[in-house]
């Protein structure tokens, strides 16, 4: 089944939660749908001692056609300067992550009752987690290449949350104003989670 199939049916539910539609598909398809988008994350980098705005560019896609249905989670490379170094619009360090992560859906689904199931996730949870089937990172500083050894994530967790009204994520937004916004949480075994503030602003 296509993941992009009824996507405009679950943006409008995500924003504005209408009754069920016609439409019957189970909530793993409506969820990896919800998330698909070509997002940009803000940073402030300091290169050769000015602080510059700078986005990272992070992709949701359809997953492979001929497997299960699965999205593919896309880091692109900073490709800052040697020397520079990134923080986030929280002032928190931020490194170079690049890689491909394939991700699968994490909860139960019915195919009978899709569209409530898809509601009522996004009211109690915000957006949904998913699970990393395949695909590793590599992570390093923002001003160098990756670090050279990839990060295995499979069998971790990720989170893709809607941002909501009045929240510090949405402040932090405001200058994209009506664009959607996301965030992203990606667990690390021993590590902090890597967590991403997303706008879906896709390239001209």
């Amino acid at each position: 089944m296509s993941l992009r199939r009824c996507r405009a049916g679950a943006l409008l539910l995500a924003l504005a939660l209408p009754p069920a539609s016609a439409c019957a598909e189970e909530l793993r398809d409506l969820a990896l749908s919800w998330v698909l988008g070509d997002y940009r994350s803000p940073l402030v980098c300091v290169m050769d001692g000015s602080p510059r705005q700078a986005l990272r560019h992070v992709r949701i896609q359809p997953g492979p056609r001929g497997g299960r249905p699965s999205a593919r989670l896309v880091f692109h490379d900073l490709e800052a300067p040697p020397g520079t170094s990134c923080s986030g619009v929280t002032g928190a360090a931020e490194p170079n992550v690049v890689g491909t992560l394939e991700l699968a859906f994490a909860g139960r689904s019915r195919p009978d009752t899709g569209d409530v199931d898809f509601r009522n996730a996004l009211r109690r949870d915000g957006g949904f987690s998913f699970r990393v089937a395949s695909g590793t990172l590599r992570i390093g500083p923002a001003g160098a290449e990756a670090a050279s050894q990839a990060v295995d994530l499979v069998g971790t967790t990720v989170w893709v949350r809607a941002v909501p009204p009045g929240s510090d994520g949405a402040r932090r937004l405001a200058s994209f104003g009506g664009r959607r916004q996301l965030q992203l949480e990606l667990e690390r075994a021993a590590s902090e989670p890597l967590r991403f503030d997303l706008v879906d602003l896709p390239s001209r």
